[in-house]
């Protein structure tokens, strides 16, 4: 089954109930006024970006999320004033545009006011860029399940002197002969990481699931060295003959504030949220949201 990450329930209701800045937020059934919600997680390989910005809810309530439609926004890279222009709107989420050519460091600042919300204000660093050394497939199949995956060993050089977060996406394409490379589509590959290290204390439920949510992880075991991550797909996306099969593998750097946002989001629904306080980080002060950013390496190979 293909994940849609940002399509779960679960996370969309966390998204909408809890704020802070720059740390954990504890909710624990108190109902919270409504606040500006935004959310930009910036691809630093682009150079238009967007914001989106939407009304916080109680999730528990039967309060129905309203349009912001007088948010004024800023943008500032390293301090320089970037011009933003409203974009689209889908539902009760408006989105506005800004372009940027983004480099490792510098310093991103958003900010934006409502009458009826109040001043919101966000700020990053842009990582440093990933580096793939190498990625080297294979066939396997499983001992228990007897199904047939394809292992990819992808081996990465950590930056040194400094914590680094990253992230492992993989995409599939298939190419038929009756039509062209440039007609196929990537698809999003599901993930199963119960065979890397690197997971083992990150999936909050050891031993009960295989797959990452967001296959987010720190270099703390392998800083400033070579580390090959060891994950894996299923086999039978590729099952199309007289068709070509090719895998896009990415890394990305993430920033600390996109790491601990995305981390928090994998330990919330891996919880019980009923009975437990969720947590969700964010850096947004005065509202909720995240802003973050990540740099991205890939290298795409032949499966067949």
């Amino acid at each position: 089954m293909k994940p849609t990450v940002f399509g779960i329930i679960v996370i969309l209701a966390i998204e909408l109930i809890c704020g802070g800045c720059e740390n954990d937020v504890n909710y624990n059934s108190k109902e919270y006024g409504a606040k500006m919600v935004l959310n930009s997680m910036i691809d630093c390989s682009q150079d238009t970006h967007l914001i989106k910005i939407s009304e916080s809810v109680f999730v528990y309530s039967n309060q129905n999320p309203q349009p912001i439609d007088d948010a004024n926004l800023e943008v500032k890279i390293n301090n320089l004033p970037v011009g933003v222009v409203y974009d689209h709107s889908a539902n009760e989420h408006r989105y506005y545009r800004f372009e940027a050519s983004l480099n490792p460091r510098d310093k991103i600042e958003i900010s934006g006011y409502s009458q009826s919300h109040g001043y919101v204000k966000g700020e990053d660093i842009v990582p440093n860029s990933p580096q793939i050394l190498a990625v080297t497939p294979e066939w396997f199949t499983g001992t228990e399940d007897g199904i047939s995956y394809l292992r990819t060993k992808i081996k990465i050089k950590d930056i040194s002197d400094e914590d680094n977060f990253y992230r492992i996406v993989i995409h599939d394409k298939t190419i038929f002969e009756e039509s062209s490379p440039e007609e196929a589509e990537w698809f999003t590959s599901e993930i199963y990481v119960d065979q890397e290290i690197l997971f083992k204390d990150i999936l909050g439920t050891l031993g009960e699931t295989n797959t990452s949510l967001f296959a987010v992880f720190s270099d703390k075991l392998f800083q400033g060295q070579e580390y090959v991550l060891n994950v894996y797909i299923r086999k039978d996306i590729f099952s199309a003959s007289n068709a070509e099969h090719y895998v896009k593998v990415e890394i990305h750097s993430l920033s600390e504030n996109l790491y601990r946002y995305l981390r928090s989001l994998e330990l919330a629904t891996n919880g019980d949220n009923f009975s437990e306080p969720v947590k969700i980080f964010t850096n947004i002060d005065g509202g909720f949201g995240v802003l973050g950013s990540y740099t991205i390496d890939q290298q795409i190979i032949d499966i067949d």
